[in-house]
C-alpha cells in the first residue's frame, strides 16, 4: 500500500542529481543561512519568505541541489527531500473528504522515515488555514500536530501576504520554524542570474541572446516595471522578446538567418506591456525630454516658467540623477481659476505616456470627511466595497505609467494629507487588503487657489497656514501659475478653434472665422473671472449651439460653409452666418446670433447688409462650380470673411485654420 501511496511523492533529490532543478546563481548568504537552519536541534524547519518573482523556488531547488552533492554534511546528504503531488491526488480522489484522507496517508509515509525525509511545502495552506484553500483545513491539522511533534521536517515555501496574514497568527506554528526574509536582487545580481539562465530560451527558441540585451532587459524592467520582482521579471522580458524575434521571423519582417535577441526588441516588448510607445523608451527619450518646454508649450501658453520647472524633473528623473524611491515628480500647482494648471496635467499625460486619458484626476471637494480616506486606499476588512479596494491604490496598481492629480488639494481632510506623506517621500502606499502600491512611475500634481491673488514671495507663506511644512518639503517645487496676457490669450483663442474646426470637418461642415471674430473671443475672457474655462463656454453658447439647431432643422448640411463673425450693427454679439441652397439654386443666408435663430422676416435684413446681397445670380439649370482657396503662405494675405461673402463660389478649406501644433 505504500509503494501504491508512494506515487503522490515527487522526489527532489532524484530531480537534482539528475540535474533537473535550477541552478542557484548567487544568494550565497541565504543558502548559508538554510544550511545553519537545517543543522539546528530546534526550529529546523526553515520558511522562506518573499514577493512572487523574487526567486523563492530557485533558492530551496538551489538548497536541494546542495544537499544532495558530495559537498553536503553527511547529515543532510541522507536526507530526501520530497513533496506532494496535489494535482494527481485531486484527480484520484473522488471527494474532498477522500483527498484529505489521501493527503494524510501520503503524509504518514513521511512521518514513517523516520526524519529521513524533509516535506517541501509550496502551499502553506497544508499546514496553517487559509482562507484560499479550505479544502486543505483537514490535512493542515494533521501535519501541524505532526510538526509540533517533531515527527516530521519541513521546508516551506509562501508569499509575504500569507506569511503575515495567515502563518504569523498561528503562534504555535511559528514556535516550531525559523523564517528567512528573501529580499529583491540588486540590478547587478539580476544580470548575473539572467545571464545564467539565458542559455533556456537560447536552447528553447534557438536564437542567440547577446550580453548586451540582458543588461537592456534587467534595466529596462528596473526602470518601467516596478511593481514586480526580479529576477523573474527580466526573465520574461527575455521570454518575451525571443518570442517577439520569432513573430517577425514567422512573417518575414526578419530574415531567419539573423536570429539574434536585440535591445531593440526588449525595448518593444516593455512599449507593449506599459502602453508607453517604444519611440519614447529608446535614445529619442532624450531628444524629447531636451526639447520638452517647446512641445508644452504648444498647449500651455503663458506659463513659461512652471513648463521649465516641469520640464527639469522629468530629465532629472530619466537621467537617473533623481531618488529612485520617489515619483517620478511631485508639484503643488498654485493659481486662481483657468490659468492652465489642469491643462499642464493633461499635457503632461500626453508627453510622457503618449495619452491624455492617463490622467487620474480627484477632487479633494469630495474628500473632506475623515471616512473619505477609505474611499482613497479601500474600506477596511469586513466593510462593504472591501473586495473593490480604494480609488487611488487600485486605480495606480493597475496602470502604473499616469498622472495624478489631486485638484483643491487644500479642501482634503487633514488625514489624506498625513497619508500623502509616504506617497510623496517613498513612492508607495499601503492598502487596505496590505498591498504595496508603487507610485513611482507616477507623477504627482496637487492644484490649490491658496494665495494665487498674492504676490509670488507671499505666496509660501499663505500655504504654510494651510500645510503642514513636512508636507511641502516633500514636493518637489510649488509652482506659481500667473494670469494671462492679452497675447497669450489670443494664442489660446486660436488652439480652442482649431479643435472646434477638426469637429466641425469631422461632420462635414466649412468654418471660416474672420480676426474680429477672434478678437471678439480674447476680450470676452479677458474680462471674465473664470480665465480660459470661460472660453469653452462661449464656444459651445454662441457656436455649438446655434449650428447644432441649424442641423437639427436640417438648414444646414454637411459641405455648406460656416462664417463666424462680430454683429456689425452692435459690435458685442458673435454671429453664425450659413449659406444654403433653397428651390431653383437660389442662395440665402441663415444667421443665427446671441445662440438662438434669427425669425424668418430678420433674416432678410441681416441679408440685405451682409457683403452677400450684390451675389451675381446663377443659372438654375447650370452646375454649380466651386473654387478651392489654397491654405495662404507667408506672404499672402489672410483670407477674411467680407472677402468670401464678397464671392459664394469660394470655399475656405479647413487646413488654411493655424493647426494645433502650429500654436
Amino acid at each position: 500500500m505504500a509503494d501504491d501511496l508512494s506515487r503522490y511523492l515527487i522526489n527532489y533529490t532524484e530531480r537534482a542529481r539528475d540535474g533537473l532543478l535550477t541552478a542557484l546563481v548567487g544568494r550565497e548568504t541565504e543558502l548559508e543561512r538554510l544550511l545553519h537552519i537545517l543543522l539546528r536541534r530546534t526550529k529546523h524547519n526553515p520558511v522562506v519568505v518573499g514577493p512572487a518573482g523574487i526567486g523563492k523556488t530557485a533558492l530551496i531547488e538551489g538548497l536541494i541541489t546542495f544537499m544532495a552533492s558530495e559537498n553536503a554534511p553527511e547529515y543532510l546528504q541522507q536526507k530526501q527531500v520530497v513533496g506532494l503531488d496535489v494535482a494527481q491526488m485531486m484527480l484520484d480522489a473522488v471527494s474532498e473528504d477522500a483527498y484529505a484522507e489521501l493527503v494524510k496517508q501520503v503524509m504518514q509515509i513521511v512521518i514513517a522515515s523516520d526524519h529521513r525525509m524533509v516535506l517541501y511545502l509550496k502551499d502553506i495552506s497544508f499546514l496553517v488555514n487559509v482562507d484560499t484553500n479550505p479544502e486543505n483545513k483537514e490535512p493542515a491539522k494533521f501535519l501541524k500536530l505532526s510538526l509540533l511533534a517533531d515527527q516530521v521536517d519541513c521546508i516551506i515555501e509562501t508569499d509575504t501576504m500569507h506569511y503575515v496574514g495567515a502563518m504569523e497568527k498561528d503562534t504555535a506554528v511559528m514556535g516550531c520554524v525559523q523564517s528567512l526574509l528573501l529580499e529583491e536582487p540588486s540590478l547587478d545580481e539580476s544580470i548575473q542570474i539572467t545571464e545564467a539562465r539565458k542559455q533556456v530560451f537560447e536552447d528553447h527558441y534557438g536564437v542567440v541572446i547577446p550580453a548586451e540585451t540582458v543588461r537592456a532587459a534587467c534595466q529596462l524592467t528596473g526602470r518601467y516595471i516596478k511593481q514586480r520582482a526580479f529576477p523573474e521579471k527580466a526573465l520574461d522580458l527575455l521570454d518575451d522578446s525571443a518570442s517577439l524575434l520569432m513573430m517577425d521571423m514567422a512573417k518575414g519582417v526578419v530574415d531567419p538567418t539573423h536570429n539574434v535577441v536585440t535591445p531593440a526588441f526588449c525595448q518593444r516588448t516593455i512599449a507593449d506591456w506599459t502602453g508607453i510607445p517604444v519611440e519614447k523608451v529608446d535614445a529619442e527619450d532624450k531628444q524629447r525630454l531636451a526639447h520638452a518646454e517647446d512641445i508644452l508649450r504648444q498647449r500651455v501658453v503663458g506659463q513659461d516658467n512652471a513648463v521649465k520647472v516641469v520640464a527639469d524633473a522629468l530629465r532629472r528623473a530619466r537621467s537617473g540623477l533623481q531618488d529612485p524611491n520617489r515619483p517620478i515628480g511631485s508639484f503643488l500647482f498654485i493659481g486662481t481659476t483657468g490659468v492652465g494648471k489642469t491643462e499642464l496635467a493633461k499635457s503632461l499625460a500626453d508627453f510622457m505616456f503618449n495619452d491624455e486619458t492617463a490622467l487620474l484626476r480627484l477632487d479633494m471637494s469630495e474628500y473632506m470627511e475623515r471616512t473619505s480616506v477609505a474611499r482613497l486606499i479601500g474600506p477596511p476588512p469586513g466593510t462593504p466595497g472591501f473586495e473593490q479596494g480604494g480609488l487611488l491604490t487600485e486605480s495606480v496598481r493597475l496602470k502604473p505609467f499616469q498622472v495624478v492629480l489631486f485638484d483643491e488639494i487644500e479642501k482634503a481632510h487633514l488625514d489624506i494629507l498625513n497619508l500623502m506623506l509616504q506617497l510623496l517621500d517613498e513612492g508607495r502606499l499601503t492598502d487596505s487588503k496590505g498591498v504595496t502600491v508603487d507610485f513611482r512611475n507616477t507623477i504627482i500634481i496637487l492644484t490649490s487657489n491658496v494665495g494665487a491673488n498674492l504676490p509670488s514671495y507671499q505666496r509660501v507663506e499663505r500655504l504654510t497656514e494651510y500645510f503642514r511644512p513636512e508636507f511641502l518639503n516633500r514636493l518637489d517645487d510649488i509652482v506659481s501659475f500667473h494670469q494671462l496676457k492679452e497675447e497669450h490669450l489670443r494664442a489660446i483663442v486660436d488652439i480652442h478653434l482649431n479643435k472646434l474646426l477638426k469637429r466641425a470637418k469631422a461632420v462635414g461642415l466649412n468654418i471660416i472665422v474672420d480676426d474680429k471674430a477672434k478678437d471678439w473671443f480674447v476680450d470676452e475672457v479677458f474680462t471674465s473671472k473664470f480665465g480660459v474655462r470661460a472660453l469653452k463656454r462661449l464656444i459651445q453658447e454662441q457656436v455649438e449651439n446655434p449650428l447644432s439647431l441649424l442641423i437639427m432643422q436640417e438648414r444646414i448640411k454637411a459641405g455648406q460653409d460656416v462664417f463666424l463673425r462680430v454683429d456689425p450693427a452692435s459690435r458685442r454679439k458673435l454671429q453664425v452666418l450659413a449659406r444654403t441652397v433653397k428651390t431653383m439654386q437660389q442662395e440665402e443666408m441663415i444667421a443665427v446670433s446671441g445662440g438662438s435663430s434669427v425669425p424668418e422676416e430678420e433674416e432678410a435684413g441681416i441679408t440685405e447688409q451682409s457683403e452677400t446681397s450684390e451675389t451675381p445670380a446663377d443659372d438654375p439649370n447650370a452646375e454649380d462650380e466651386v473654387t478651392i482657396v489654397p491654405k495662404p503662405t507667408e506672404n499672402d494675405g489672410a483670407l477674411s470673411l467680407n472677402d468670401v461673402l464678397a464671392n459664394p463660389k469660394l470655399v475656405l478649406q479647413p487646413d488654411s485654420f493655424t493647426d494645433t501644433d502650429d500654436v
